[in-house]
């Protein structure tokens, strides 16, 4: 009889992605492998949090 491994314990170590930092916009965390902006050695979550820090610094203009 076959048994599954995942109930027996004999397999299937679990791997917890490490972030990477923390959004200087929203302070959530950045983890490898996902959506990230570095931008002028700042971190971000997404375009989004990047968008925002630059309309509140005077960086970027909405016409």
């Amino acid at each position: 009889m076959l048994e599954n491994p995942m109930v027996s314990g004999q397999g299937f170590e679990e791997s917890y992605a490490t972030p990477v930092g923390r959004c200087e916009e929203c302070k959530d965390l950045v983890f490898q492998g996902f959506e990230g902006v570095l931008f002028e050695d700042d971190l971000f979550c997404c375009t989004t949090c990047l968008e925002s820090h630059l309309k509140k610094v005077g960086a970027l203009q909405e016409i």
